[in-house]
Parts: C-alpha cells; sequence; structure tokens
C-alpha cells in the first residue's frame, strides 16, 4: 500500500532536476572531491593520526582538483580548435 509520502517520493524521481550549465556551477565540484577524499582517506587509512589524515586528504584533494581543472582546460581548448 503506498502512502501519500511515498508517492511525493517516487515523483520526483520522475521530473528531471534543473542543473545549470555556467561556469559557476563548476565550483559545486569541489566539495563533492573533497568529501570523496576524506572517505576515501578514513577507509586506507589503519591508525588515524589527525595531522597525518588532514595532509592526506589535503594532498589528494590538491591532486584531484589540479587534474579535474587542467582536464577541464584540455577539453575546452579541444572544443575550440575542432569548432572554429
Amino acid at each position: 500500500m503506498m502512502t501519500p509520502d511515498m508517492g511525493a517520493v517516487l515523483g520526483a524521481f520522475t521530473i528531471p532536476i534543473d542543473i545549470p550549465t555556467d561556469p559557476m556551477s563548476t565550483l559545486w565540484m569541489f566539495p563533492l572531491l573533497l568529501s570523496i577524499s576524506i572517505v576515501y582517506k578514513a577507509t586506507k587509512i589503519r591508525v588515524l593520526v589527525v595531522r597525518r589524515f588532514a595532509k592526506e586528504v589535503a594532498i589528494l584533494f590538491g591532486t584531484i582538483s589540479v587534474f579535474m581543472v587542467f582536464l577541464g582546460v584540455v577539453l575546452i581548448l579541444l572544443v575550440k580548435l575542432l569548432t572554429e
């Protein structure tokens, strides 16, 4: 038996969410990358030492962030090269 709340939850999955494609919306990538870095390092570390954990999370976050920005620039240049 479906309750009205269940119908609202299921209905939410049938309506597409408007995701903006402007450059400012790409900044939402960084909180996601930070959470991925924290969770990944938390599952890989055997003994939690806060200073070492924070350092490893910062290194992983920086590495992924730099790579993502680099990849974005390369893709933008590739599109400009192919469309002009």
